[in-house]
Protein backbone atom coordinates (compact mmCIF):
# COMPACT_ATOMS: atom_id res chain seq x y z
CA UNK A 1 0.00 0.00 0.00
CA UNK A 2 1.79 3.65 -0.67
CA UNK A 3 2.03 6.54 1.19
CA UNK A 4 -1.35 7.96 -0.55
CA UNK A 5 -3.42 4.26 -0.07
CA UNK A 6 -2.60 4.84 3.84
CA UNK A 7 -3.74 8.39 3.52
CA UNK A 8 -6.73 7.62 1.59
CA UNK A 9 -7.36 4.54 4.47
CA UNK A 10 -7.11 6.49 7.20
CA UNK A 11 -9.47 8.98 5.67
CA UNK A 12 -11.97 6.49 4.93
CA UNK A 13 -11.60 4.65 8.63
CA UNK A 14 -11.99 8.06 10.36
CA UNK A 15 -15.19 8.62 8.06
CA UNK A 16 -16.76 5.22 9.15
CA UNK A 17 -15.87 5.76 12.60
CA UNK A 18 -17.65 8.79 12.88
CA UNK A 19 -20.54 8.00 11.13
CA UNK A 20 -20.70 4.78 13.22
CA UNK A 21 -20.62 6.38 16.42
CA UNK A 22 -22.26 9.20 15.82
CA UNK A 23 -25.60 8.20 13.41
CA UNK A 24 -25.38 4.12 13.63
CA UNK A 25 -25.03 3.77 17.51
CA UNK A 26 -28.62 4.95 18.14
CA UNK A 27 -30.04 2.33 15.51
CA UNK A 28 -31.67 -0.73 17.61
CA UNK A 29 -29.34 -3.50 17.18
CA UNK A 30 -26.38 -2.26 15.06
CA UNK A 31 -23.29 -3.65 16.37
CA UNK A 32 -20.29 -2.31 14.39
CA UNK A 33 -19.37 -2.04 10.19
CA UNK A 34 -16.02 -2.48 8.58
CA UNK A 35 -14.77 -1.93 5.02
CA UNK A 36 -13.10 -3.98 2.49
CA UNK A 37 -11.79 -1.79 -0.25
CA UNK A 38 -8.49 -2.09 -3.18
CA UNK A 39 -7.21 1.43 -3.26
CA UNK A 40 -5.84 0.33 -7.58
CA UNK A 41 -9.89 0.58 -8.30
CA UNK A 42 -11.67 1.76 -5.43
CA UNK A 43 -15.05 3.01 -6.98
CA UNK A 44 -15.42 -0.76 -7.67
CA UNK A 45 -13.90 -2.61 -4.89
CA UNK A 46 -15.59 -1.07 -2.05
CA UNK A 47 -17.84 -2.90 0.37
CA UNK A 48 -19.41 -1.81 3.71
CA UNK A 49 -20.63 -4.38 5.60
CA UNK A 50 -22.91 -3.11 8.33
CA UNK A 51 -23.61 -5.64 11.80
CA UNK A 52 -26.30 -6.17 13.69
CA UNK A 53 -26.57 -8.65 16.69
CA UNK A 54 -29.41 -10.52 15.59
CA UNK A 55 -31.25 -11.32 12.56
CA UNK A 56 -34.37 -10.04 14.15
CA UNK A 57 -33.08 -7.02 14.18
CA UNK A 58 -30.98 -6.94 10.93
CA UNK A 59 -34.73 -7.72 9.42
CA UNK A 60 -36.26 -4.85 11.31
CA UNK A 61 -33.71 -2.53 10.11
CA UNK A 62 -33.50 -3.31 6.32
CA UNK A 63 -37.35 -3.12 6.32
CA UNK A 64 -37.43 0.42 8.08
CA UNK A 65 -37.20 4.02 6.64
CA UNK A 66 -33.89 4.29 8.32
CA UNK A 67 -32.20 2.07 6.06
CA UNK A 68 -32.61 4.33 3.15
CA UNK A 69 -31.95 7.51 5.20
CA UNK A 70 -28.68 5.44 6.44
CA UNK A 71 -27.75 4.98 3.19
CA UNK A 72 -27.67 7.64 1.67
CA UNK A 73 -26.11 9.77 4.85
CA UNK A 74 -23.18 6.71 3.75
CA UNK A 75 -23.42 7.55 0.47
CA UNK A 76 -23.10 11.56 0.90
CA UNK A 77 -20.25 11.10 3.30
CA UNK A 78 -18.31 9.33 0.83
CA UNK A 79 -18.40 11.51 -1.92
CA UNK A 80 -16.80 14.32 0.67
CA UNK A 81 -13.43 12.11 0.04
CA UNK A 82 -14.08 10.86 -3.42
CA UNK A 83 -15.66 8.07 -2.70
CA UNK A 84 -18.82 7.79 -5.58
CA UNK A 85 -20.75 6.73 -7.10
CA UNK A 86 -21.70 3.74 -5.20
CA UNK A 87 -23.70 0.84 -5.73
CA UNK A 88 -26.06 0.44 -2.96
CA UNK A 89 -27.01 -2.83 -3.59
CA UNK A 90 -23.68 -4.24 -4.58
CA UNK A 91 -21.31 -2.49 -2.20
CA UNK A 92 -23.52 -1.96 1.09
CA UNK A 93 -23.99 -5.57 3.12
CA UNK A 94 -25.18 -6.50 6.22
CA UNK A 95 -25.02 -9.20 8.40
CA UNK A 96 -25.37 -10.11 11.65
CA UNK A 97 -23.55 -11.72 14.96
CA UNK A 98 -26.09 -14.09 15.17
CA UNK A 99 -25.00 -15.76 11.80
CA UNK A 100 -21.53 -15.71 12.22
CA UNK A 101 -21.75 -17.46 15.41
CA UNK A 102 -23.97 -20.38 13.04
CA UNK A 103 -21.55 -20.39 10.37
CA UNK A 104 -18.55 -19.21 11.07
CA UNK A 105 -18.22 -19.99 15.18
CA UNK A 106 -18.01 -15.84 15.67
CA UNK A 107 -14.49 -15.46 13.23
CA UNK A 108 -15.57 -12.74 11.70
CA UNK A 109 -12.10 -12.70 9.62
CA UNK A 110 -13.46 -16.06 8.09
CA UNK A 111 -16.74 -14.88 7.54
CA UNK A 112 -15.87 -11.82 5.45
CA UNK A 113 -13.56 -13.37 3.11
Amino acid sequence: MTKTDKKRDKQLRDLLTEMCDGRCKAITGFCWLTHKIDWKSPQKSLTLTLVFATDDELETFLASETRITLEDELVRALKTIGLSPINKAKQLAYDSEQQCQIHHRGNWAKRLK
